[in-house]
Order: C-alpha cells, then structure tokens, then sequence
C-alpha cells in the first residue's frame, strides 16, 4: 500500500495527498506528532528530517516537489505536467516559485505563532488529536521553539513576510491571468500554491489581503477548508489588504 507520511496542517502534506487523488494513486495518509515527525522519518528509513514523505510502489520518495515528479513518473502522462514542452516548463517554474518563496510564508506564520502563542499552541494541538491538549502544550514550547528556529521564524522575518505578501499574491493572480494555474484540470503547480493559499486563509490576519483575489477562489475550489481559524495574532501595522 502507498504511504503518505504527514503531519497535521502540513499544506505540503495536503499538496502531496491532492495529486496523488488527482492522479488516481490510492495511498493512506499516515500524521505523525507533531514535532516529533524527524524520529518517525528515520525509523522508517527516509532520509530526511521533513514532510512530506511518500512510499510510491516501494520507493522512498520526499519533498512536494520530488513527490509531484514521482507521480508524473507513474502516469498517465499529463496528468500534473502538460505534456507541451513549453507549457511544462512554465508549470515548472511556477511550482518551484510556489515552493521557494510562497509556501514557507505560512509555515513561519504557524512555527511563530505556536512558539509564543500558549493559548493557540494548546488549541492546535487539540485539534490535532493529541491527549491532555493543556499538558502537551507545555512539554511541547521547546520543541515548537526549536522549529520555529529551524525555519528562521522570528519577529523579523514574519513581520518581513506580512510586508511582502502583496507582491507574491499579485504574482499568483499573473499566474492565475495568464493560464499557467487556475484552469479547469488543475496541474502540479495549482496544487502547490493553492495549498499554501489556503494555509494563509486559515489565519485571520491574512485573509483580509487575499479574500477578494482570484488567488482566493483558486484556493478554495482546490483545497479542503482548514479546520477553525487562527485568530488574529500579528501586531498592528505588519499586515496590510493587499
């Protein structure tokens, strides 16, 4: 059976599980702790510390990107990348713009946010399935402070990212007007945007720069809602609609 390894609210992860149900793979979504994901990896041979992590017909194969390639691999032929040369490598090279520069956004969001928010690190953790939500919260402020750290999320770099999200999302609708995402067979690209769209949807302090963009839209007709909100929590003056 093939395996993808997730944590929860990983928008990779959901990136992953949406083109292998957009190619047909059936495969089981395995969540591990979060934060304790590194362990579980190892014990099952993966190289990396990071998910997602796919089990595709026996190989090891992990990141979105490589993941996206994996599935393409297996066929049908077309059915993430355009088979037009051209078109694919546009579809390329929105994809890996999408991973380099818009999908860490919501993930510093997420690690700073747990790392100084006790109340919503309780509530995620909640909801993530973890037992005695309170408790966990507290053995859980180290390990949450060391991936924050890990992903270079502090007060800088968020308050940096909420200054620059205009430009990225009126690249996702250039992208979006021009056709390269956003039609109707979605590629490999739609899904690692839109996932990183709908991951800042979940956040109460970005959704008023992107509610009324076709970015918006895009992540909606794409990606399952997030479960519940994360209140508001950046400071007055670092976000502004976009």
């Amino acid at each position: 059976m093939n395996k993808l390894y997730a944590i929860p609210f990983s928008h990779p992860s959901i990136a992953a599980h949406l083109m292998l149900e957009r190619a047909g793979v059936p495969h089981e979504v395995v969540n591990f702790p979060m934060g304790l994901h590194p362990v579980f990896l190892r014990a099952r041979r993966f190289p990396g510390s990071t998910v997602p992590a796919l089990i595709l017909d026996g190989c090891r194969v992990q990141g979105s990107l490589a993941i996206s390639r994996a599935i393409e691999a297996r066929g049908p032929a077309g059915i993430l990348f355009p088979v037009d040369p051209a078109a694919r490598e546009r579809v390329e090279e929105a994809e890996r713009w999408g991973e380099s520069e818009l999908q860490p956004i919501p993930r510093r969001l997420f690690r700073w946010t747990m790392a100084g928010n006790p109340a919503i690190r309780r509530r995620v953790l909640q909801r993530a399935g973890l037992p005695l939500p309170g408790i966990a919260a507290r053995v859980m402020k180290p390990i949450v402070t060391r991936f924050a750290r890990s992903a270079n999320a502090n007060d800088a770099t968020v308050r940096a990212d909420m200054e620059g999200l205009g430009m990225l999302l009126d690249r996702v609708d250039a992208l979006i007007a021009e056709g390269t995402i956003g039609g109707p067979e979605p590629n490999a690209a739609d899904f690692q945007i839109a996932t990183s769209l709908a991951a800042m949807l979940a956040f109460e302090d970005l959704v008023p720069s992107i509610e009324n963009r076709p970015a918006a839209d895009l992540a909606r007709r794409l990606v399952p809602p997030y479960p519940g909100k994360v209140p508001a929590v950046v400071p007055a003056g670092w976000t502004r609609a976009a």
